[in-house]
């Protein structure tokens, strides 16, 4: 490796942290004006502008998006995918205008709060059971409007090194509704193996997005897999479905499978800041 190619590689982290503020502070100043007008008005550029956002944070961070397969034709789609880091949340954004559901904590983070509000994201408190049939009533309104729908139905984050655990509770929004549930896998790969991008646990998130963009050519691969049908199911038997989908979809280290090498968590990396 030459000399220039060496500065180039040191200099390239620095370059994403300087383009990942910019595009903050645009996002606040210029874009969610224009998406809340969007949204407020019914302009079709609402669904455009958080996809185009996503897409540039993917690219700064140095996440490469890799879809396969397609949601299902039948509308509304209730999809469900596990979930590994926040940058899931970008990642599958860039696909596709969906709307999340999120924690409520989401809500209060710094301009991607702001963002996932006037995205139209609903927001649960975790753990409180009480809010389920509210939520529940808010998810229905947006599959009604034709909207899909995306929930990380383990309720939170892993690092991906067992199996996924689908809880149901939400899943009656997509019996009431007659919606397809659409299961999605999610992993990250180095381009070969697969890796741990989350923030979890006693993590701070700078430190942890420093390190992501130090080590750039990450690959999200996301797998799409086979709709089901939510009418005449009830919710315990859809979410056994599409976790048994989604954990058939990703790769033998992830889905518990004996003699394989564990998941590599990038945070063993330097934690030079």
């Amino acid at each position: 490796m030459g000399v220039v190619e060496a500065s180039h590689l040191r200099a390239m982290p620095y370059l994403r942290a300087a383009v990942f503020v910019l595009a903050m502070v645009a996002a606040l100043l210029i874009a969610a004006p224009v998406q809340a007008l969007a949204r407020r008005r019914g302009w079709a550029m609402q669904h455009a502008i958080p996809k185009a956002f996503c897409r540039l944070m993917c690219g700064v961070i140095g996440i490469e998006v890799t879809p396969a397969g397609a949601l299902p034709a039948h509308r509304p789609r209730f999809v469900v995918a596990n979930h590994l880091s926040w940058t899931d949340i970008i990642a599958l954004a860039s696909l596709h205008p969906f709307v999340f559901l999120a924690k409520k904590e989401v809500a209060h983070w710094p301009v991607l709060g702001l963002l996932a509000q006037l995205q139209g994201t609903v927001f649960v408190a975790r753990g409180a059971r009480q809010e389920i049939p509210g939520v529940n009533g808010a998810l229905v309104t947006a599959l009604r409007d034709k909207r899909d729908l995306v929930i990380f139905a383990e309720g939170t984050s892993t690092d991906g090194a067992t199996p996924p655990r689908f809880k149901s509770a939400h899943f009656d929004a997509a019996c009431a509704t007659g919606a397809m549930v659409a299961p999605v896998a999610l992993y990250y790969t180095d381009g070969q193996a697969p890796i741990d991008v989350g923030w979890y646990g006693a993590m701070t998130f700078l430190p942890h997005l420093w390190r992501l963009m130090k080590r750039g050519g990450v690959r999200c691969h996301v797998v799409f897999g086979r709709g089901i049908e939510a009418r005449g199911k009830d919710r315990k038997a859809l979410a056994a479905e599409a976790q048994a989908q989604v954990s058939g979809m990703l790769p033998p280290q992830m889905r518990g499978a004996r003699g394989r090498a564990p998941v590599r968590r990038l945070e063993t990396a330097s934690t030079e800041f």
